[in-house]
């Protein structure tokens, strides 16, 4: 493994490097005062990947390497995620939850539906979200559960445990790059508050300086 410091691409992450180890720190973001014109619901700010530490890896022909690192974020915990996913599930109809379950296998989703389940990988304005939340057969009260549940949740530091590998099994030379993850940013409004909170899928993939991307098994969470 080679390993030297690297700015984040596409979502603004500060790496912090150790010896052996790589974190990743996140800005806090907090709750403040809503816009009094908007109702109730969720927007998706910004949807994309987040590379995970400042470490490159290199993983040689026709080879693997494996990797075992923690990363310290500030967002919403795995577990709080887990639970998300779980009652969104148990609010839709049979045709609907078989859906959200497809969603597991799309690159947009991290491998877990609540990702895929907002915006099919985009951003999207309250009215968006709201619009695509009647198409996954929610009424009005499940959706006003949804929105209070994600008003709950806090949003801290917590560590994130990965241990899996990564395959090169395509190419017949060394392949360098970055871990990347999906991110997801969501602003919640209820009442005269509104909250932003970060999520982190579990699903992680490496991108090579070439823009190809290898095949990684183990999961964040």
């Amino acid at each position: 493994m080679n390993g030297r410091s690297r700015k984040a691409r596409i979502l603004t992450f500060e790496p912090i490097t150790n010896v052996g180890r790589a974190e990743t720190v996140l800005r806090h973001i907090s709750v403040f005062k809503a816009d009094p014109s908007v109702e109730d619901g969720v927007s998706i700010t910004s949807y994309g990947q987040g590379q995970l530490s400042g470490v490159m890896y290199t993983v040689p022909a026709h080879g693997q390497i494996d990797v075992d690192l923690n990363i310290k974020l500030q967002c919403v915990t795995p577990s709080d995620v887990v639970t998300l996913n779980n009652m969104l599930k148990g609010l839709l109809d049979v045709s609907h939850y078989h859906k959200f379950e497809e969603t597991e296998s799309t690159n947009i989703s991290g491998g877990l539906g609540f990702f895929g389940f907002w915006s099919g990988g985009v951003s999207a304005s309250y009215s968006d979200v709201k619009h695509t939340l009647d198409g996954w057969g929610l009424s009005e009260e499940n959706q006003r559960t949804i929105v209070n549940a994600m008003m709950e949740i806090a949003q801290n530091v917590s560590t994130f445990n990965y241990k899996g590998t990564i395959y090169n099994r395509d190419f017949d030379y060394d392949v360098t790059g970055s871990l990347f993850a999906i991110v997801m940013d969501a602003t919640i409004q209820q009442g005269q508050y509104h909250k932003q909170l970060r999520f982190l899928a579990p699903k992680v993939h490496l991108n090579t300086n070439d823009g190809d991307s290898l095949p990684v098994t183990g999961k964040l969470y």
